[in-house]
């Protein structure tokens, strides 16, 4: 096998991860609605009880927020950028690489999260609202 056919495939690899990653994101949202669902007309107290997002594989924050007339749980979604290396040309053509930044590992952490809040009426929860940019 050449370098060319050797490298098309590998594109074609490439190609199919970033598909799958964008297909798997929009069926894991309907999953978490669809899930959801299921709350309306429970307790906020059966609600903390029996809800379980880890468990569809989302990060959550430890405590859900209470008020008198809203539950409040917030999902986290990292997300790790990596950042390209500057390449410069030494006064011998030598290419040197240059970090752009301070950051270590060569990326930087973006913390995305969603809101999924459930509106209570005499505690019950009567709809769902989701906020945010990770939702």
């Amino acid at each position: 096998m050449n370098i060319d056919t050797r490298c098309q495939i590998g594109l074609l690899c490439l190609i199919m991860m970033n598909v799958s990653g964008c297909t798997s994101h929009p069926r894991q949202s309907i999953d978490l609605q669809e899930y959801l669902k299921g709350f309306v007309g429970k307790s906020s107290a059966t609600i903390r009880q029996d809800i379980n997002l880890r468990s569809l594989g989302f990060q959550v924050a430890n405590t859900p927020q209470k008020t008198s007339n809203q539950l409040i749980y917030t999902i986290l979604r990292p997300l790790n950028i990596p950042i390209p290396m500057v390449t410069n040309v030494d006064m011998r053509g030598n290419s040197v690489a240059i970090q752009s930044g301070n950051l270590s590992g060569n990326s930087y952490d973006v913390n995305f999260n969603c809101k999924v809040i459930f509106q209570l009426k005499n505690d019950i929860a009567e709809s769902i609202q989701y906020e945010g940019k990770a939702c």
